[in-house]
């Protein structure tokens, strides 16, 4: 079995006037598929965890983008909307797949998204179909919408 795995994360503030585009993911954690290194960074736990469990139980890993920015403003529609569908692009790159395992953080909000994970698990459920398992890591204190439970099959905080 196929294990997808990537992280698009990072804590809107909608109080800031500072907008975060995609140099503020870039300037953060910034690894495209199959770059990130070996060792863990200070947001890939669930791509090393996938990693070690893999291994363990004999799984392929397919290694999606992992992108994250430091708590701003609203992240810019274009940033959101380049980083999605690079994820989404690199779920398609791995092909046909039994799990799904996102990195998120569970408030992130853009110009026009205001459930920015919403937005992207229904698109993962979307591509990969009802019998895949999703999962998804989020923040103790994410924004959790009916959009994102209907999406996945595992939550955890």
């Amino acid at each position: 079995m196929k294990v997808f795995s990537a992280t698009l994360a990072t804590e809107t503030n909608t109080f800031s006037p500072i907008p975060t585009g995609l140099d503020s993911f870039r300037q953060g954690n910034w690894f495209p598929a199959g770059a990130h290194p070996p060792e863990m960074t200070l947001v890939s736990g669930p791509l090393f965890a996938a990693r070690q469990r893999a291994q363990s139980l004999g799984l392929s890993l397919a290694e999606g983008l992992v992108a994250a920015a430091q708590p701003s403003g609203r992240v810019t529609r274009s940033a959101y909307e380049t980083l999605r569908d690079q994820v989404l692009a690199d779920l398609d790159a791995a092909g046909p797949v039994g799990i799904v395992l996102l990195g998120l953080h569970g408030a992130m909000a853009a110009d026009g998204y205001d459930d920015c994970e919403g937005d992207l698990l229904s698109r993962v459920r979307q591509r990969v179909g009802p019998e895949v398992v999703i999962g998804a890591t989020l923040d103790p204190h994410c924004h959790l919408s009916e959009r994102m439970v209907g999406s996945a099959n595992l939550l955890i905080c």
